[in-house]
């Protein structure tokens, strides 16, 4: 048991709360062998009201396996989609495992909101990975192509291709600097130069449409991430409910602060 009196103070808590969920247990499995349907009822809302007031004092990490599908048990047989022994044959299953869970809730670091690997997951189910690489090969294509006469032009395609090359698997913070530094560099310096080279004209163009492609995976990745941290922080911080959305920053291509996750910007303005 921790040495923190508060801590402990919400152990003892939650395990009244478990010992009122067992015992509502028990009293549903001694009215679910009569046949008197009505009280098989209030005895499944009475279990349904014990289950709710354990999940609504645990963060969603600690609610335990078992909680939950009990809970969708108990709502079906409510609903009639469940019959009498179905539930029985449940409640029997499960309820060693109920009765011996062993609540344990530690100060650790492990409890933290980790960006990365929420960042990590929807970058994976994106294309930004792909596009990055298109980019990547375009710039390259304009290196090689003998077309830049200019030393330091090609100083700075070279540490823009490398930086790419080195960001597309790395954190939240990393892309979201690389993708930053590409916009300034092409806005700021790259267009205007080599717009005056028609026989780049072909490849500006396709890099112009990987980068509104890009900037439309970053946009909606932003949007996703912000949308599961509030959802997140909602689910493990109760105190939080009702005061609002969480404010997840999103920027724009050219580093603006966007009013909301979700919006694009246009990509030709670096001339």
């Amino acid at each position: 048991m921790s040495s923190n009196e508060s801590l402990n103070f919400f152990l003892r808590f939650v395990v009244e709360k478990h010992k009122a969920l067992t015992a509502a247990i028990d009293a549903l499995v001694e009215g679910l062998v009569g046949e008197n349907y009505d009280e098989k009822v209030v005895r499944v809302n009475t279990l349904l009201n014990r289950i709710k007031e354990l999940k609504d004092v645990l963060a969603q990490n600690d609610i335990p396996d078992w909680l939950s599908p009990l809970q969708s048990e108990l709502q079906y047989f409510i609903s009639g989609s469940r019959k009498t022994p179905t539930l029985m044959n449940h409640l029997i299953r499960h309820s060693a495992q109920i009765r011996s869970h062993q609540w344990s809730f530690e100060e650790s670091s492990s409890n933290a909101f980790d960006f990365d690997s929420i960042f990590d997951h929807y970058k994976s189910k994106s294309r930004l990975p792909e596009l990055f690489d298109e980019i990547v090969k375009i710039l390259e294509d304009i290196k090689n192509s003998g077309e830049v006469d200019s030393v330091s032009m090609m100083n700075a395609l070279s540490k823009v291709i490398a930086t790419l090359k080195q960001s597309k698997t790395g954190s939240f913070f990393s892309m979201n600097s690389t993708w930053s530094f590409l916009i300034s560099f092409l806005k700021n310096y790259m267009w205007g130069e080599l717009s005056k080279v028609p026989v780049l004209g072909t490849a500006l163009d396709a890099l112009e449409k990987t980068l509104k492609e890009t900037n439309e995976e970053m946009s909606k990745i932003h949007s996703d991430v912000g949308a599961a941290l509030e959802a997140d922080v909602g689910s493990q911080i109760k105190e939080l409910s009702g005061k609002g959305s969480f404010g997840f920053v999103t920027y724009d291509k050219t580093g603006i602060q966007l009013p909301a996750p979700d919006r694009a910007a246009s990509v030709r303005e670096y001339s």
